[in-house]
């Protein structure tokens, strides 16, 4: 009788009609976590305008989470109030997309509200939603992170303005108006007779911060092995230049020697 009240529901994993949906094999990936209502969220835990590094604190430690539990990306990118994590040919899951855009972002979302009890003594519950976004070569990675990050040059900007204009006594509907109507150029010029030099704020506030792991040397009875550490990057090169481009080679290269072995 049992047996035969199963067999009736046997065809319902049919209806999960994304479950397969995977990742193309040999594909590299990322997956980009944004946060969810987080400008109403800044204002309720109070950070400081217009960047604050506790909050950035929250996102890095968020990040580093994925290497902690065991999790293979080869970089995390943080930026904004983004989390971009690539992962190369090895990807958890078998690639399926339901599941990495699921785990991955409930993850993060309990690390990032642990973080924030941490840094902020809030008890604010934080979100993240999640897309996936296929590179397929070495120069479209470095062409996603180009695009993020010259993305978040446009918002920290923008950001500075509305913090300076607000300063000024500007209303919010104006602010947004003025915003609207300016140049690159002209942005500059009046942050900067406010005091303000773009070109000049923190490094990590205009190019983000990278997480990735990276092999050192250790002896071990008299014997050099190799090791793994986590390191932070908060002072970034632009990844349009020379050395962006060679530090991000550098990582994929250490990944894939990691590999091999």
């Amino acid at each position: 009788m049992q047996e035969s009240s199963l067999n009736k529901y046997k065809n319902w994993p049919k209806n999960e009609i994304f479950s397969k949906s995977c990742i193309p094999p040999e594909t590299a990936f990322f997956v980009r976590l944004d946060g969810w209502k987080f400008r109403k969220l800044s204002e309720t835990i109070k950070t400081e305008k217009p960047f604050d590094k506790k909050f950035a604190k929250c996102l890095v430690s968020s990040g580093k989470i994925l290497f902690k539990k065991g999790f293979t990306p080869v970089l995390v990118y943080v930026v904004s109030d983004e989390i971009n994590i690539l992962f190369l040919n090895v990807a958890p899951f078998h690639k399926r997309i339901e599941k990495v855009n699921s785990v991955l972002t409930s993850l993060v979302s309990s690390a990032f509200t642990l973080s924030l009890r941490k840094f902020f003594n809030n008890e604010n519950i934080a979100a993240f939603d999640s897309r996936i976004v296929v590179v397929s070569t070495d120069e479209k990675i470095m062409e996603y992170l180009a695009w993020r990050q010259m993305n978040n040059w446009r918002n920290h900007n923008n950001a500075y303005a509305y913090w300076v204009f607000h300063k000024m006594g500007y209303k919010p509907s104006e602010i947004s108006k003025k915003l609207k109507g300016l140049k690159t150029e002209e942005l500059h010029e009046i942050m900067f007779r406010q005091g303000v030099n773009l070109a000049k704020t923190l490094q990590w506030q205009r190019r983000g911060i990278l997480v990735y792991k990276q092999p050192f040397l250790r002896e071990v009875e008299n014997c050099f092995v190799t090791r793994w550490k986590i390191n932070e990057n908060w002072k970034l090169p632009l990844f349009t230049s020379g050395d962006g481009v060679k530090l991000i080679k550098q990582i994929l290269e250490w990944t894939r020697q990691k590999r091999k072995k």
